[in-house]
């Protein structure tokens, strides 16, 4: 059994070293440097693909951890996919409640110079879109689970309910480079998303609101960059 003074540390050196990594190593500029070759090629969708990929596997290497290393169940971090009837209507109710600001946010154009990721995307065939859509939603799910499972569900072993405060500050700063409407909304998010996974249990409910916010933000970009 690893001590618990252990594991708030580990937790916390995971989650700075995580996002360093993220920051520094998973741009799809970084990926143009090292191999421009290979940057150029189907419509510049690969350092994209490198980007979801080394975020992705930064945000889910907790799971080892939690198996091997904890010796814990991943369903106590969230990953439990029995949401009851009301939970699903919540979540449902959030989405809603959020899609006309993610209508509106998409009409300014700091949104359009950040959005769609995949910049080449309206020039791209439907099956190379497909593929980086495929990638950049499932990491939405690698996303919840560090933010609302890992972190969250770690926090409240010492923190209780006020875990949801301190998840949410590192969560917020991942979208300093975002337009700063996206920036303020995710501190409401953050904490809405971590409240309710705390109450649920889960995180699945977050991972259908973030995919069908990012869908709809995706879609309505590439809209824009095809009128």
């Amino acid at each position: 059994m690893i001590p618990e003074s252990v594991r708030f540390g580990l937790l916390m050196l995971y989650v700075a070293c995580a996002l360093t990594t993220i920051e520094y190593f998973a741009r799809p500029a970084s990926f143009s440097a090292w191999f421009p070759e290979l940057a150029r090629q189907q419509y510049g969708v690969y350092p994209n693909l490198w980007w979801a990929a080394v975020t992705m596997t930064a945000y889910l290497l907790p799971l080892l951890l939690i198996k091997w290393g904890y010796r814990e169940r991943w369903a106590d971090y969230g990953l439990n996919p029995h949401l009851k009837r009301q939970h699903l209507l919540l979540y449902g109710g959030m989405f809603l409640v959020v899609l006309p600001l993610v209508v509106l946010v998409a009409q300014q154009p700091a949104f359009l110079q950040t959005y769609p990721f995949f910049r080449q995307a309206h020039l791209a065939p439907t099956s190379t879109i497909l593929l980086w859509e495929s990638a950049y939603l499932l990491q939405f799910f690698a996303l919840e689970f560090f933010f609302r499972g890992f972190l969250l569900f770690s926090l409240e072993r010492r923190l209780g309910m006020n875990a949801v405060w301190v998840a949410m500050l590192p969560y917020c700063m991942i979208h300093f480079h975002k337009p700063p409407l996206e920036a303020f909304g995710a501190i409401i998010a953050g904490l809405v998303l971590g409240y309710v996974a705390l109450r649920t249990r889960s995180i699945f409910g977050g991972v259908l609101v973030h995919v069908g916010v990012a869908a709809t933000m995706d879609g309505l970009a590439l809209r824009a960059m095809l009128q």
